[in-house]
């Protein structure tokens, strides 16, 4: 019998266990993976900034080795920039979200709701604290030096997305020292760079003692979203009830009817989601709603959403779209009441009816503006 086996039976004879050589190898726990959205900011000097990418691009690719599955400002933005709808006008709308998801990045609180719009379950938000430089001299044999010292402070911390409060974090130091003669100086490119990569280094190891001493919390479960509807009219503008019978006959009446604007965009904390007219989802809670339309002034306000609620909201016509608006409408001012028209009018009517169908805002049936037309006019729902 060969020795390991004879071991194992000498053991169960005994009472006692295998010994660990004699029994299968245990399988390793699969390890644990954060889905996380990273933030990296300047806290410090404003001629830091350019060190937030190489910053970022530090941390994602360490953090990345402790299971940490991240999406960063620059993979967003760079996403969004590239990305153009079917049939869209090439770059302008992508630019300009891509611009806002970015500022969205930058500030925490928008961060927060772009995490959890993103499906990340954390929000791993870096910092660079501060930046200082120092000169000593120092005397000795007949001979003055200066030291020159470099201090770079990061600090971190890692945040439940869904409830915002923070569950771990700390500040690194990096510091250099360079030695030379009084009136000499390093290059601050070369040891900014090796201060960073320090510093970085240092957070990947304080999360990695926190995540083992079990500091990072299991992720909350996701609110579930609420519905709002979202009503849209243009604010102050108004169009006169116009009629044209089967047999031709105008009819203008005294009502007043509100405008509707069709498809504006709907972004929820600086990230598009549907358009309006119509229902959208979201998290419950505070949000920044923003709707923007081409002709209208943007319309942007901070809301409590809860199911079931409904806004309406009066966007404001822009100078070139009220400009537009009046040459789409300014037909209807030669229009008189009671007035015959002859087929070949009513030709007309109808292309310039179904211009305006295309245009910017909705013809409706009761609260809006609409032709009756004659049976072959396709009324406008």
């Amino acid at each position: 019998m060969k020795l390991p086996r004879l071991l194992a039976a000498l053991g169960l004879a005994l009472g006692l266990a295998a010994p660990a050589f004699c029994q299968p190898a245990a399988t390793p726990a699969a390890p644990r993976t954060y889905t996380a959205a990273l933030i990296v900011s300047n806290r410090a000097d404003a001629k830091l900034d350019a060190q937030i990418a190489p910053l970022e691009d530090l941390l994602s690719a360490r953090l990345a080795d402790l299971g940490f599955q991240l999406v960063s400002r620059e993979l967003v933005t760079s996403n969004l920039r590239n990305f153009t709808p079917p049939g869209a006008p090439a770059d302008r709308e992508s630019a300009r979200a891509a611009a806002a998801a970015e500022a969205a990045f930058l500030d925490q609180s928008s961060a927060l709701r772009l995490a959890q719009s993103l499906g990340a379950d954390y929000l791993v938000h870096a910092s660079i604290a501060s930046y200082a430089e120092t000169k000593r001299n120092v005397t000795a044999y007949g001979q003055t030096l200066a030291n020159h010292d470099y201090t770079l402070r990061l600090a971190y911390k890692v945040l439940d997305a869904q409830g915002g409060g923070a569950l771990t974090g700390d500040v690194v130091k990096a510091t250099r020292t360079e030695q030379g003669n009084t009136s000499s100086s390093a290059a601050i490119g070369g040891l900014f760079a090796d201060l960073l990569d320090d510093a970085t280094l240092q957070i990947t190891n304080s999360l990695r003692a926190r995540r083992d001493a079990g500091r990072i919390a299991a992720a909350k479960p996701a609110a579930a979203p609420v519905t709002i509807t979202l009503n849209v009219e243009a604010a102050d503008l108004y169009i006169p009830d116009v009629r044209v019978s089967g047999d031709n006959v105008v009819t203008v009446g005294d009502a007043k009817l509100k405008v509707t604007p069709l498809a504006a965009t709907v972004e929820v904390d600086g990230v598009a989601v549907g358009t309006a007219p119509g229902r959208i989802s979201l998290k419950p809670g505070f949000s920044r709603l923003r709707l923007s339309r081409e002709g209208f002034e943007p319309w942007e306000r901070t809301i409590n959403a809860v199911e079931g609620q409904t806004l309406t909201v009066a966007m404001t016509m822009s100078e070139a779209g009220l400009a537009r608006f009046r040459e789409s409408t300014a037909f209807l001012n030669e229009l008189r009441n009671g007035a015959k028209l002859t087929d070949a009018e009513v030709r007309v009517l109808e292309g310039q009816a179904k211009s305006l169908e295309n245009s910017f805002f909705r013809v409706d049936t009761k609260e809006n503006f609409r032709f009756i037309l004659p049976e072959r006019y396709r009324e406008v729902k």
